[in-house]
């Protein structure tokens, strides 16, 4: 009986390790993106390059600039560069954001977002791969 419990644990040990999946997020640590804000709809670019992301709405020409750093390989924060608090005073009070790649696909990924200067601020977006 002992050895029967043993195996049947076993073999359900080495199933749920064979079936449980990995997100490999160092695919989107450079490129480019987009995503739509829920609220508003509005669709905004994103250039992610090392430490340095651009960010500009649809239908602007302005550019944000955010500085990076990466936490671990589906977590990284996201701070304004003081050319970005120039152009506009608000992302200041943002602050820093914390995204937590949570899922990936084959051309996008979902993401989380928290502020620090906002707990109770929570955001799920998909975030698609920009073809050039």
């Amino acid at each position: 009986m002992f050895n029967k419990i043993t195996f049947l644990s076993l073999f359900m040990l080495f199933g749920c390790i064979g079936f449980s999946q990995t997100t490999d997020c160092t695919q989107f640590k450079n490129g480019k993106f987009k995503v739509t804000d829920p609220a508003s709809k509005q669709v905004c670019y994103i250039t992610r390059d090392g430490n340095t992301q651009t960010e500009r709405m649809e239908d602007s020409d302005e550019e944000y600039n955010f500085d990076i750093v990466w936490i671990d390989d589906c977590t990284y924060t996201v701070t304004p560069t003081a050319s970005a608090l120039q152009l506009n005073k608000e992302l200041d009070k943002t602050g820093t954001m914390t995204v937590k790649i949570t899922k990936t696909k084959e051309n996008s990924y979902i993401q989380r977002v928290t502020v620090a200067n906002n707990p109770k601020f929570r955001r799920m977006d998909e975030v698609f791969v920009v073809k050039e």
